[in-house]
Formats: C-alpha cells, sequence, structure tokens
C-alpha cells in the first residue's frame, strides 16, 4: 500500500540521516517487485530466502537505478496497493520478467 510505502522511506531517510544503514528481510524483500521499490527507496541491504534469492538477483540487474527511481515516482501518485502492484507487474512483463513474479514459476 501506498501509505506503508511511504513510511518505509520515512523510516529509511531518517535512518540515513542518523547514518545508520537500512536493511530489510523477508517477504518483502524476496519479493522481486518489492525489491525494487525497496532498492529505489535506498534500502541498503536485502535478506531473504534463499529460495526467492536468484530470481530478485535476476530482477534488480535488469533494471537501472533511474528506471527503478523512476517506476517509484509513478508508484507515489497512486492511492491503494492494488494499483502499484499493476504498476510493477506490467513493468516486469514488459522487460520480459513476468515468468519471475506469476505463481507456479
Amino acid at each position: 500500500h501506498p501509505a506503508v510505502l511511504r513510511a518505509i522511506r520515512q523510516v529509511i531517510q531518517s535512518a540515513h540521516e542518523s547514518g545508520k544503514p537500512v536493511s530489510v528481510c523477508g517477504e518483502m524483500a524476496g519479493d522481486p517487485a518489492a525489491a525494487l521499490l525497496l532498492l529505489g527507496m535506498g534500502v541498503d541491504s536485502l535478506s531473504m530466502s534463499a529460495a526467492s534469492l536468484l530470481r530478485v538477483k535476476w530482477v534488480v540487474r535488469s533494471f537501472s537505478m533511474p528506471k527503478i527511481q523512476s517506476l517509484l515516482d509513478e508508484a507515489w501518485t497512486f492511492e491503494d496497493a492494488g494499483a502499484v502492484r499493476t504498476l510493477l507487474h506490467k513493468t516486469l512483463e514488459e522487460a520480459g520478467l513476468g515468468g519471475l513474479i506469476r505463481a507456479g514459476r
């Protein structure tokens, strides 16, 4: 949800202003689409299960930081989680990476 993303961004900014690195671990870090947003917001490291690692790595390596920033800028304009998720899935599909986020892949 965009409100959650804004809260995460605020935590990241506050931590960085205090000279602290930010790591995210768990399900969100292991979601290839969400990982793009986290990195765009300035997360310093992601920790995830071994099962997610290759998919996330493949997606992250497929996008430049300016593209990730552009994606994040667009995500900020939405008011609901479904619109953000649709944007992320569409972006990954257009990049030929849709199979990495579809169920059963």
